[in-house]
């Protein structure tokens, strides 16, 4: 099988390997169709500047800490190197082999895992999901982001008539908006630096959409649109310090703001001693390990699995799968994500 392998930073190629032995009890063997390349956690490792690369976090005080020289991972890196989770975790293919105890699953369907940009992939039934019939195989990775959005629709807690302001218009960031409109928000308001990708945003469904490159004040156009009152929740989804300071300043009083970024390093830009400081906003992080305390009891990740299996057959992917490379070109298609190549919304590896 072929197998992704890191050289270094921004170096990478495509190596043959023997294929995964003998099946478990209650797994699968997969041959990729394709597989999706995250433009914001994978671009931190493809980069790397991805902190766990020299931190890690320790499972009790749950604070970052230096790494020592067993935990740090070093060049090269393999895709199917054990505990590699961040060299592509958006793969779909078809269950070409199943071990004698799996149920629910056969030979044919087409599923969705977490595993790597490789050939073939072995996974326990318990990591598949089952894609819709008639979903278009690579819309299915799209899933992983759409767990993702749907994690931080859910800490947001929109409200039927609410207005929701949207930084950052990547795949996630489309999804994002898609969905806050699904939940019951009257006016969905987006906000990106290309053109392109406020286009795709309004018509997928956004009410209006700003383009950063032509309105100055992002902060002062919402207020127009809100009565002067601001949004009932913004969410941050571009990784930019920039953007979480404007969505800052363009909270309401005492407003919400949900950050599903993740940021790299220190960040620039920031300005606390005015908005922050005297409307009061509440920022909370989103990560999909968690979920709002007060409904956690009810939306665990089953059932947010099982919602998102739902929802992707009905979210509009059309418009979004804009790059697709065959995967021996993955170093190209990796290099365009990375010089941020214009119209470029979500990049797909072609097996």
């Amino acid at each position: 099988m072929k197998i992704m392998v890191y050289d270094g930073p921004k170096r990478l190629h495509i190596e043959e390997v023997p294929d995964p032995g003998k099946l478990g009890d209650e797994e699968v063997r997969i041959r990729t169709l394709y597989s999706g390349i995250s433009h914001g956690t994978e671009m931190a490792i493809y980069r790397g500047v991805a902190p766990f690369f020299h931190r890690v976090q320790d499972p009790v005080t749950r604070l970052f800490k230096d790494a020592d020289s067993r935990q740090e991972w070093k060049y090269p890196i393999r895709s199917n190197d054990p505990g590699v989770w961040y060299m592509g975790y958006s793969n779909v293919g078809e269950i070409v082999e199943t071990g004698p105890k799996v149920r629910g699953l056969k030979v044919g369907d087409i599923v969705q895992t977490s595993a790597p940009h490789q050939s073939m992939v072995v996974m326990h039934r318990a990591g598949c999901n089952l894609l819709p019939a008639g979903l278009k195989p690579e819309y299915g990775v799209f899933w992983t982001n759409l767990v993702t959005a749907f994690n931080g629709i859910l800490d947001t807690r929109i409200k039927l008539g609410d207005t929701v302001v949207v930084f950052g218009l990547g795949a996630l960031g489309q999804m994002v908006a898609q969905l806050a409109k699904m939940n019951g928000a009257m006016q969905v308001i987006g906000v990106d630096a290309l053109a392109s990708r406020c286009k795709i945003a309004a018509e997928n469904g956004a009410d209006h959409v700003f383009d950063t490159t032509k309105v100055q004040d992002v902060a002062a156009a919402v207020r127009e649109l809100t009565g002067g009152k601001g949004p009932d929740s913004v969410i941050e989804v571009s990784g930019n310090s920039r953007a979480l300071n404007e969505a800052v300043r363009t909270a309401a009083f005492e407003g919400d703001i949900t950050v599903i970024s993740w940021y790299q390093g220190e960040m620039q830009g920031l300005n606390f001693s005015e908005e922050f400081h005297h409307n009061r906003p509440r920022i909370r992080a989103s990560h999909t390990t968690a979920i709002d305390r007060g409904i956690s009891n009810t939306w665990d990740m089953a059932r947010r699995a099982e919602v998102c299996r739902e929802l992707i057959g009905r979210l509009k992917f059309s418009n979004m799968a804009t790059d697709i490379f065959a995967y021996e070109d993955a170093a190209a298609a990796y290099r365009a994500i990375d010089e941020k190549k214009a119209d470029m919304l979500q990049a797909i590896l072609k097996y």
